[in-house]
C-alpha cells in the first residue's frame, strides 16, 4: 500500500511510468491509481502555485479501453482522470495522458514512441497510441437516441436487481422511475442503517423540529449532547426517512423491494446481502452500481484517507459486485459515473479518476460479455438534488451548466438501460461542461 510519495527537492516535472510495470494481478491495477495520485500531491508541494508538468502513461490498449479490450488493466484507467483535474487546477502547466498500448514493442520501441508524443505530439490533453502506430485523441460527439424500439427489454417483472446507493438520491429516483416502467424486484443496498426511530422524533418533520426535539429530549434524561452528535443522530433518522420513503415509492409503482444495510467496499458484507437477495427471489439479473460520497479538496490539499474513502466506494464496489454475481444471469449492468471523469473537476481528483475506472470497466465488460448483456456507464452532469448544494447549484448556473431535472434523468436512465446491447456504453448526459449541452458518447 502507498503511504506517501516523495520526490527531489525542486522538481518542476513527473513522468508517472508506475501503469506499464508488468502485470501484477488485479490488486496492482488498483493501487496504481492511488500511487500516480500520491506523486501528484508530492509535485503540487513541489511547485507550490507554479507552473509544472505532468505525464501519466497507461496500458489500457492505445485508446483508453473505449474498445473494451483492456481486460484487468482497465481498473488502472484512472490515471486520465487525475490529468483532466490537474488540468483544472493548475493552469498553465503542461499536463497530458498517453495511453501507450505495449503489446509486441520492445522497451527501446515503446520508450522512443513516447519520448516522439512529448516532444512533437499535438496539443491535446488524452492522446492514445495504438500499437499498430496510429495516434488516437478522444472527442464526445452528439449521439440521437435511437427512435426504434425493436431491441427486447432488458429488464421486466420477473427481473431481480441489485442497486448500490440506491436508497436515497438520485439513484433512488432512476430506480422509482424503473420500477413504474417495468416493475422488476429491486434490492437496495446501502450504508444506512434502519433503525427504530426514537418516540420523541414522531411527528417532527423538518430538521430544526428534530433538532429542538433532541436538545427538550437529551435535558429531560439529563445527557449532555455535543453539536457534532446531534447533527449525527439528526442525519441519521432524516436518511432513514428517506430510505423507508424510496421503498415506499418502489412498492407504490409496482416493484417488490427490500433494503440491506451494506459496506459496499467490503465483499463479506456484499455477500451476505446477495446470499439474502437470491434465497429471497433467485438469481440476479442486474446491477446498478450508484453508490459514491465526495471529499471535495484541491490535490495538494486532500489526504490519501480521503482519497481512499472516495475511491473505494466507487471502485472496489464495483468490482464487489461483479465478482460476486459472476455466476447469476445477468442482462444489464449499468454503472453511474459522472461527467467529472470525462472533463476534470477542481477537487475531484479521486471522483474523476473513479468514475474513469468505471467508464473503462463497463467497456470490457461489455466487449466480454456481448450480446447477453447491456451495459452503460453513464457520466452523469449535475442533477437537481443529490450532492449538489444550494452553493453548488450557483456555482454550476454561473458556469452556465444545466442541472439534470430529477424526472428527466430518471427516464434517460430507463431508456439506456432498456435500449440494448448495442450502442456506445460510456455516455455522457446532461451536457459537457467543455463543449456545451446535450448527450454525447465517447469515441
Amino acid at each position: 500500500m502507498v503511504t506517501s510519495a516523495e520526490l527531489p527537492p525542486g522538481t518542476r516535472g513527473l513522468i508517472f511510468l508506475g501503469d506499464l510495470q508488468g502485470t501484477r494481478g488485479l490488486a496492482w491495477t488498483t493501487t496504481v491509481n492511488r500511487q500516480a495520485f500520491a506523486f501528484a500531491q508530492a509535485l503540487a508541494a513541489s511547485v507550490g502555485d507554479e507552473p509544472c508538468a505532468l505525464i501519466t502513461v497507461q496500458n489500457t490498449g492505445g485508446d483508453f479501453g473505449l474498445s473494451g479490450g483492456a481486460g484487468d488493466r482497465a481498473w488502472g484507467g484512472g490515471l486520465s482522470g487525475l490529468v483532466k483535474t490537474a488540468a483544472q487546477e493548475w493552469p498553465n502547466s503542461v499536463l497530458k495522458a498517453i495511453d501507450l498500448e505495449c503489446a509486441h514493442h520492445s522497451v527501446e520501441e515503446l520508450g522512443h514512441r513516447l519520448i516522439a508524443e512529448l516532444l512533437a505530439g499535438g496539443p491535446e490533453l488524452e492522446v492514445g497510441l495504438r500499437a499498430d502506430g496510429r495516434r488516437t485523441t478522444l472527442v464526445s460527439i452528439e449521439v440521437p437516441f435511437p427512435a426504434s424500439e425493436a431491441a427486447p427489454a432488458a429488464i421486466g417483472p420477473q427481473s431481480v436487481i441489485i442497486a448500490s446507493g440506491g436508497a436515497r438520491g438520485v439513484t433512488a429516483a432512476a430506480l422509482i422511475e424503473l420500477a413504474r416502467q417495468s416493475q422488476p424486484r429491486i434490492a437496495l443496498l446501502g450504508r444506512t442503517p434502519l433503525e427504530l426511530e426514537p418516540a420523541w422524533a414522531k411527528d417532527l418533520a423538518s430538521e430544526e423540529a428534530l433538532k429542538s426535539g433532541l436538545m427538550m429530549e437529551s435535558r429531560r434524561i439529563g445527557q449532555a449532547i455535543k453539536p457534532r452528535e446531534i447533527q449525527q443522530q439528526i442525519q441519521a433518522i432524516l436518511n432513514a426517512r428517506e430510505v423507508t420513503a424510496t421503498l415506499n415509492a418502489l412498492h407504490a409503482a409496482g416493484s417488490e423491494a427490500i433494503y440491506r444495510p451494506v459496506a459496499i467496499q467490503d465483499p463479506q458484507s456484499v455477500q451476505q446481502a446477495l446470499e439474502a437477495v437470491r434465497a429471497r427471489w433467485g438469481g440476479i439479473h442486474g446491477i446498478v452500481h450508484g453508490a459514491g460520497v465526495l471529499a471535495d479538496k484541491l490535490i495538494r490539499d486532500k489526504t490519501l484517507e480521503q482519497f481512499d474513502r472516495v475511491f473505494s466506494v466507487k471502485v472496489d464496489g464495483l468490482r464487489n459486485l461483479l465478482e460476486l454475481t459472476a455466476n447469476d444471469p445477468l442482462t444489464m449492468i449499468c454503472l453511474f459515473s459522472s461527467v467529472a471523469a470525462r472533463v476534470g473537476n477542481t477537487g475531484q481528483a479521486d471522483y474523476a479518476m473513479a468514475n474513469e475506472v468505471l467508464n473503462k470497466v463497463a467497456a470490457t465488460e461489455a466487449r466480454r460479455r456481448g450480446n447477453t448483456c447491456t451495459v452503460k456507464s453513464l457520466n452523469w452532469g449535475p442533477w437537481e438534488g443529490g450532492m449538489v448544494t444550494p452553493a453548488l447549484k450557483a456555482h454550476f448556473q454561473n458556469l452556465h451548466v444545466p442541472l439534470i431535472p430529477l424526472e428527466g434523468g430518471a427516464k434517460s436512465f430507463v431508456q439506456e438501460i432498456q435500449s440494448g446491447p448495442d450502442g456506445p456504453v460510456e455516455i455522457v448526459l446532461g451536457g459537457d461542461p467543455a463543449a456545451g449541452l446535450g448527450a454525447a458518447a465517447s469515441r
